[in-house]
């Protein structure tokens, strides 16, 4: 498009053109698809382009940062409501602030603007100048507060909480929290203001080795220095915390650390929505560093009054306490081990009364031959040498018996460290040492090992089986923490379910588990039954572990091997079920087609097929119930089943199946639950079948009883008029071993009966019937 300035134009428009390259303004404008149209010279020289080079482009074509960029916005806002717009827009390509006024016509716009980026950059010199004025004051007015609060308050939570709450109440402070050094971990204790879930999400250490060590907090611990960043998002030490830090408008941020006397008492950090809030990195910082020392020292007067209270408390309490006491003998030596106090305890385990023993040695509390020895000088000057020293021994009372006793004796000296006497401790523990005396005979005689442990996991004795199950001496597992011990080689993941079993265990739970590991001496697996039982005081504080183990590795193996034999006749009973017994249903279906092809000879052989085939399906199905009772004899629940439901519908069978046979009840069979399973009706077929096919009466007849005994179980009773059973096959019949089956007829029926009715926890009896005949009685629980 042809310059328009070179065009001919009438003298008004010549008129405006020369005004407008007077005016200091930069001026253009665009036609409504933002072509350019004009530029004066100040324009062209501001947006650092040939006039030529715009006049005839589009906006966005020239300057690709203008998409969707304000001054775009305001241009169709102007457009569209046909009205003027002002406003001020920073413009990054050239990094400046511009004044813009936007004046839309018809079909064109004339735009005008100019440089504000000095004027702008001093009123943000003024507002963080103003800001670092208001955080001055507020630090002022903070070190007022918290001096004076210092004599008042309660706690060192309060003085923290009563600082940060108030620095936030200026307005370039948007947050403020302290934190405590835990370890090497910086927790924090106290937060005011826009937090946002910030600490939640970040994490703070004194540790320069980690990430978390390496930033501002961190150094404040570590230098005892002021940090400040005067612009987070530019300072590469933010690396972790600067994402949630921008996220919340944090910009700018110092950290103040809070020692006094050498005490460090954590640190204060400080952010601002601003930049440059607190000065730059190498400012001054002596405001900073008289807040923190005025807040650490307010923290200090408060812990020390606390403590100097808590002292105060305790010295009354105790010697409240050690006057009053009758359980432990309390006294007070002389540095030449002269009894120089004496409280009702010390009368009540020594017999003296204090006039009796005030000025006598206390060598008089020990035996002839402790004192021949020097045993007692000797004992006081290691307590003078160490400070405090615990023994146990036999003492003796006024009338010369003797009683065990567990005596600590401490040192009391000077401000110049000589000895000022002595605090002896006494308790009379004879009545503890005769439980130990008992205590260690049961702990050692019994099978499984047994220990003693501190809540900590360390080892403080163990019991015989346990030194015979380590192949260790005591001195090799005493001392030690449980899983250091050698008690079997155990993986990386057993020693972390230790670990985590003696933490419930010291949390007061009591643990059970299932310990695996190598033997030591063999390397052969090794599986224990593990539990830790904790032991607690009078306050419900846990003080002792009970770790006892079994070694269960046989037993395993063999519920291993169980677990294989029931696997094994699983398969076989699906090898009889869906091979043999589907095969013998085909060769039935295909001798009742050939009994149409043969002739009167042939039925006689065809007949004997059938028979031998019925046989050969009741040893299938009797082989299918006998190993499904074997399977379900190790391991399966019982339940509720229905007895008189169940006995009717097998009496009924029986009826229906063996038309001579006569079927007899003494009374109703009453409908009660008792405790088996699914196969319980394989019972009393097995029984009915038995009372009837051995049966060699012309009209064989049983006769049913069911009796409820009232001790919770019930007996059926089934009778037949029979053979009978001679007395040597009684006992065989309901105890024969599963060796001795070797054809259906030899028992599998009963063997079925004996395996099922014990699995549910009943018995089985045969006796005489009279007459003739045979009686089988079972009990079952009643549920």
């Amino acid at each position: 498009m042809e310059d328009s300035t070179k065009r001919p134009t009438g003298d008004f428009e010549t008129s405006v053109r020369e005004h407008l390259e007077r005016v200091s303004d930069a001026v253009f404008t665009v036609d409504a698809d933002y072509r350019f149209t004009y530029l004066n010279s100040k324009a062209a020289e501001v947006l650092d382009r040939e006039r030529d080079d715009l006049v005839g482009a589009t906006v966005t074509d020239v300057f690709p940062d203008a998409e969707g960029s304000r001054f775009l916005r305001e241009c169709e806002r102007a457009f569209a409501e046909g009205e003027p717009a002002t406003f001020t827009d920073y413009y990054t390509p050239l990094q400046k602030w511009f004044d813009v006024s936007v004046f839309p016509e018809e079909r064109s716009i004339t735009v005008y603007f100019h440089d504000v980026t000095d004027q702008r950059r001093r009123e943000e010199r003024l507002e963080r100048q103003q800001d670092r004025l208001d955080i001055l004051e507020t630090f002022t007015q903070v070190i007022s507060e918290v001096s004076s609060a210092s004599e008042d308050a309660i706690s060192r939570a309060h003085i923290e909480q009563l600082v940060c709450s108030r620095l936030v109440e200026t307005t370039p402070l948007t947050f403020a929290w302290i934190g405590r050094i835990d370890d090497d971990i910086i927790e924090p204790s106290a937060w005011a203001g826009a937090e946002h879930g910030y600490l939640s999400e970040s994490s703070f250490s004194v540790d320069a080795e980690k990430m978390t060590g390496q930033g501002p907090v961190g150094r404040a611990f570590r230098r005892n220095e002021v940090q400040i960043t005067s612009n987070i998002e530019a300072d590469d030490a933010w690396g972790p915390w600067r994402e949630a830090a921008l996220e919340r408008g944090f910009k700018s941020c110092v950290c103040v650390p809070l020692e006094y006397r050498g005490s460090n008492y954590g640190a204060l950090s400080l952010y601002s929505e601003r930049e440059g809030a607190f000065g730059d990195e190498d400012g001054p910082k002596d405001p900073l560093k008289q807040l923190g020392d005025a807040v650490a020292h307010a923290i200090d007067t408060v812990e020390r009054r606390e403590e100097e209270r808590e002292l105060k408390r305790r010295r009354e309490e105790f010697s409240t306490f050690v006057k009053d006491v009758e359980e432990y003998a309390i006294f007070r030596l002389d540095p030449d081990g002269h009894v120089a106090s004496w409280n009702r305890g010390a009368e009540n385990i020594k017999g003296y009364e204090e006039s009796e023993v005030l000025g006598k040695h206390f060598s008089i509390f020990y035996p002839e031959e402790d004192v021949a020895n020097d045993y007692p000088l000797e004992i006081l000057e290691q307590a003078r040498t160490e400070g405090q020293v615990k023994d146990e021994g036999w003492r003796v009372r006024k009338d010369g018996t003797r009683f065990w006793a567990l005596v600590t004796i401490t040192a009391l000296t000077d401000d110049r460290g000589s000895c000022r006497g002595f605090v002896k401790v006494v308790r009379d523990m004879t009545d503890r040492k005769r439980r130990e005396r008992r205590l260690d005979a049961v702990f050692n005689r019994t099978f499984q090992f047994m220990g003693l442990m501190d809540p900590d996991g360390t080892v403080v004795k163990v019991n015989d089986a346990a030194t015979e199950f380590a192949g260790a001496d005591r001195e090799e597992l005493i001392g030690k923490r449980f899983w250091e011990a050698p008690w079997w080689d155990a993986s990386e993941d057993t020693v972390a379910g230790l670990k985590d079993a003696i933490r419930w265990a010291a949390a007061g739970e009591f643990v059970r588990y299932e310990a695996t590991g190598a033997d030591p001496r063999t390397g052969d697996e090794l599986v224990l039954d593990f539990s830790i039982t904790p032991v607690t005081d009078e306050m419900g504080e846990v003080v002792l572990l009970v770790p006892e183990g079994r070694d269960i590795t046989e037993r395993k193996q063999r519920e291993r091997e169980l677990r294989q034999e029931r696997e094994r006749l699983e398969f076989m009973n699906r090898i009889l079920r869906h091979n043999l017994l589907n095969g013998l249903n085909v060769v039935s279906a295909r001798t009742e087609i050939l009994e149409d092809f043969v002739d009167e000879p042939g039925r006689t052989h065809l007949s004997t097929v059938r028979d031998r085939i019925d046989e050969m399906v009741d040893l299938v199905e009797t082989m299918r119930s006998f190993t499904k009772a074997i399977v379900h004899s190790e391991a399966h629940e019982l339940e509720a089943m229905p007895l008189g439901k169940t006995l009717v519908r097998e009496l009924e069978h029986i009826d229906d199946d063996n038309e001579h046979v006569v079927i007899s009840t003494e009374r109703p069979i009453p409908d009660v639950d008792v405790l088996a399973d699914d196969l319980l009706p394989q019972v009393f077929e097995n029984l009915l079948t038995n009372a009837v096919q051995h049966n060699d009466k012309a009209v064989p007849r049983v006769a049913v009883d069911v009796e409820d005994l009232d001790d919770g179980t019930v007996a059926v009773r089934i009778e037949d008029n029979g053979p009978g059973v001679p007395d040597e096959e009684k006992r065989h019949i309901v105890e024969k071993g599963v060796e001795g089956l070797s054809t259906p007829g030899g028992g599998f029926g009963l063997y079925l009966v004996k395996e099922l009715v014990n699995s549910y926890g009943g018995t089985i009896d045969v006796s005489d019937n009279d007459p003739t005949g045979a009686v089988f009685t079972i009990t079952l629980q009643i549920v």
